[in-house]
């Protein structure tokens, strides 16, 4: 069999395929949201907690995933990552309750997240400097875009077939696309270059725990991006059920939201090297209150409507941008050795306090999504403000004990 090599056109391509996995995954799955909740017989809040669940498979396989391929090799563990995918998501399309349903979606999970870690190993495996920052560039791009065509695929399938099913059919789909993608490129990790023992990794991650301005910057990245996947999970019942916009507009107006993550991330990238990275940190998780503030005043006074509500959540999700690229980029500064493992840990925690911001949010049974999430929201908001607190004293009492 004849393998796609690194040189060819079709392999940026391939990684752009395994990347884009876990957001189609979230987002095609949202509008199917209304016609589980009826076929279960559950509230609708109550079918967020699939997005919990598969959060949480998400973040363990994060962990799991990297490691095994730097000890086994990228193509095998891509191929079984891809398998156990096929198996679950289809299990999930022949769910007979919703207690098998979140556990396929865990499963779904652990094992698409196979693919976003595996395609960044992969491009660090192949390609260094230019060559690297544009593969990465391409990937980023369909990382946004993917958000954003998500909805609208899981509205028109949904549409056409009224069932939800048809969402986890085309995911289905999807995975096998993928599953022959991964038999057909060329395994990039020489056998010269694979770890001994996953065991050597144990210590990294000790080390790493231990750095307490790592591990707060990592905490805060949970709670920035909690306060976005807390919108994410909800935004489907918040639209189609709180504000009746039907399916047309629900797409147009989370599509909206969507571009402020994707100008947020044209602008830092043209201006990295202008940005004061913790002071704009700063300024953008201030302006996240803010907007949880505006949208609580807003409801209150009975003002709110789609549009103003879509407007304040740009606002939000451009800064959620901002602010997660800064706060990453500030933790993995923290640390000067084992970056793979570092940045494991940081998804990690990362996809764990998101998972816990949708759980938290599905307890809102019969309560307006509209009204409570934005309580939620702002609840992660000052989290991240007292831990970034906590980082300025550490960083204010390590420059005073340094020499003069």
């Amino acid at each position: 069999m004849k393998h796609i090599t690194r040189n060819s056109k079709l392999f940026p391509i391939i990684l752009a395929l395994f990347a884009a996995l876990p957001p189609l995954a979230v987002n095609t799955y949202a509008p199917a949201i209304p016609l589980i909740a009826s076929d279960f017989g559950v509230n609708n809040s109550t079918v967020l907690t699939t997005f919990a669940t598969y959060f949480i498979g998400f973040s363990f396989g994060m962990l799991f995933w990297g490691a095994v391929s730097d000890k086994y090799g990228r193509k095998k563990v891509i191929v079984i990552g891809s398998v156990i995918y096929i198996v679950s998501t289809l299990l999930c399309s022949y769910s007979y309750n919703f207690k098998m349903l979140e556990i396929m979606r865990l499963i779904q999970g652990l094992s698409d997240s196979v693919g976003a870690i595996i395609a960044l190993s992969i491009a660090r495996d192949c390609y260094k400097g230019a060559k690297l920052t544009n593969l990465v560039a391409s990937i980023t791009i369909i990382l946004l875009i993917a958000p954003v065509v998500a909805p609208i695929i899981g509205t028109i399938l949904t549409q056409l077939t009224h069932t939800w099913q048809s969402t986890f059919h085309f995911l289905t789909i999807y995975g096998v696309v993928m599953l022959v993608c991964a038999c057909l490129i060329e395994e990039t990790l020489e056998h010269k270059d694979r770890k001994s023992s996953l065991i050597k990794l144990i210590p990294s991650y000790f080390q790493h725990l231990s750095n307490p301005r790592f591990i707060l910057a990592t905490i805060a990245s949970g709670t920035i991006f909690a306060t976005l996947f807390i919108f994410i999970s909800s935004s489907a019942l918040i639209y189609l059920g709180d504000y009746a916009t039907g399916s047309l507009w629900y797409c147009i107006y989370y599509g909206l939201c969507c571009l402020g993550s994707i100008l947020a991330n044209v602008i830092i990238k043209k201006n990295s090297h202008r940005v004061q990275q913790l002071k704009f940190l700063y300024y953008s998780v201030t302006l996240i209150t803010l907007s949880c503030i505006t949208l609580i005043v807003f409801n209150t006074l009975n003002l709110d409507n789609a549009l103003i509500y879509t407007l304040i959540m740009f606002v939000l999700c451009a800064n959620v941008a901002f602010s997660s690229t800064l706060i990453y980029s500030f933790a993995i500064e923290q640390i000067d050795h084992s970056f793979g493992t570092a940045n494991s840990i940081v998804n990690f925690i990362r996809n764990m306090i998101a998972a816990a911001g949708s759980y938290i949010v599905s307890f809102y049974h019969g309560r307006n999504l509209v009204i409570a999430s934005p309580y939620a929201q702002l609840g992660f908001a000052l989290i991240t403000v007292t831990i970034l607190f906590g980082i300025y004293k550490l960083n204010q009492k390590v420059k005073l004990q340094q020499p003069n």
